[in-house]
């Protein structure tokens, strides 16, 4: 016999679907390929990208976004369940895409002087490489935010925040890269580093504040 007073605590409960995993993936592949849309029709591909291609840059440099981006994604849907931790294996690609840059650091240094790396930041593409890669990210976070995040019942909030703000912006990096013709270091870390550091750190501030429950 059921109780009453349970039946009508309970009588206005929805079931919810469980969340599966295919669901985001879909959800951010299908992002990418949006913004890698807009990204090449509407300001192309680089201009040099048939020696971009020959020196390697037409790849290496998108990949350490992508691999990035990759891997926080596996780490976010390790984190999306209450209990859960991040898989070990999941953290590979993240490595992957570090390990790409300090490659060519590595190389770099060697090829090239650091006053020309210097000069390399004067570059007048460097507001619209910032504006792109933290406006678009931040408009793929809020998409992710309400179509997954807010599903989520997380123990680690603020983490999966920053995860969720370095998904996009690396995300929207992976894209832009494609146009992108400078490829210092110097330059990778001070515009596009800093852009997805700071839309992490945001993603994390709002984790910490409405992704609690």
């Amino acid at each position: 016999m059921i109780d009453p007073f349970i039946e009508k605590l309970v009588g206005d409960l929805k079931p919810k679907k469980p969340l599966a995993n295919r669901m985001l993936w879909m959800h951010c592949t299908g992002c990418l390929v949006m913004i890698a849309a807009l990204i090449l029709g509407l300001i192309g591909l680089r201009g040099d990208y048939i020696n971009a291609m020959q020196t390697g840059a037409m790849f290496w440099k998108p990949s350490i976004f992508f691999f990035i981006w990759f891997g926080s994604i596996l780490m976010i849907t390790d984190l999306s369940r209450p209990g859960s931790s991040i898989k070990k294996q999941h953290i590979i690609p993240v490595l992957l895409g570090f390990l790409i840059l300090l490659w060519q650091i590595t190389s770099q240094i060697s090829e090239y002087s650091f006053q020309a790396m210097i000069q390399s930041l004067n570059a007048k593409s460097a507001i619209t490489c910032i504006l792109i890669i933290f406006v678009g990210g931040a408009m793929v976070m809020s998409m992710t935010w309400k179509f997954w995040l807010s599903k989520t019942a997380s123990d680690r909030p603020m983490l999966l925040g920053f995860l969720a703000g370095l998904s996009s912006s690396t995300l929207v990096a992976t894209a832009y890269a494609l146009n992108c013709d400078k490829d210092s270091v110097l330059y990778i870390f001070v515009y596009y580093i800093f852009s997805i550091l700071t839309l992490s750190l945001v993603g994390s501030i709002l984790g910490k504040k409405f992704l609690r429950w």
